[in-house]
């Protein structure tokens, strides 16, 4: 072979050499990093030994248990209509309000019955925080809960309506 016919046959295998270089090198890469994570995956890393730490794990303690029926985050007590204040005396509070064309009879047991104008109501009552509010919840979906205002003993006030005042005992 000739220097003439030699040059560009070497200028046509040095590109094809220097590809191969670069798969070698990139395997052997490949090599040393897998053979560096089976051994990183092989041994296990140990805390280093405290002698005044207790080593065995402590866990949380477990969150508490869901109230059943519901998923509110602040659950209040409407099981009796004066679970909001405990002292309040429903058998003081039982008897019949009246004004003009409302009457409101009010049950110790927690129960309502409410005429505005010969239209009637009937539903429960909750006492609210601090014992000065209450709640009327009609059965009927129809019908908008309602609020009282207690004024006195003897005295209720609806709210944004009339006041009524208690009655002699009709039950």
């Amino acid at each position: 072979m000739t220097s003439r016919t030699s040059a560009p046959l070497l200028w046509l295998a040095l590109p094809l050499v220097l590809f191969a270089a670069g798969c070698q090198k990139d395997a052997a890469e490949e090599a040393e990093a897998a053979s560096a994570t089976e051994v990183t995956a092989e041994t296990p890393v140990e805390p280093a030994a405290d002698p005044g730490i207790d080593a065995r794990t402590v866990e949380p303690p477990p969150p508490p248990a869901p109230v059943p029926g519901t998923d509110a985050a602040i659950i209040e007590d409407h099981s009796t209509p004066i679970a909001a204040a405990p002292t309040f005396d429903t058998k003081a509070f039982d008897g019949r309000y009246a004004a003009d064309n409302t009457t409101l009879d009010i049950n110790a047991d927690g129960t309502y019955a409410l005429s505005i104008d010969g239209n009637a109501t009937d539903g429960t009552w909750t006492l609210q925080k601090g014992g000065k509010k209450v709640t009327l919840d009609p059965n009927s979906k129809g019908e908008t809960d309602r609020q009282l205002d207690i004024e006195s003993n003897d005295s209720v006030k609806i709210v944004g309506g009339a006041t009524l005042t208690r009655q002699a005992d009709t039950k």
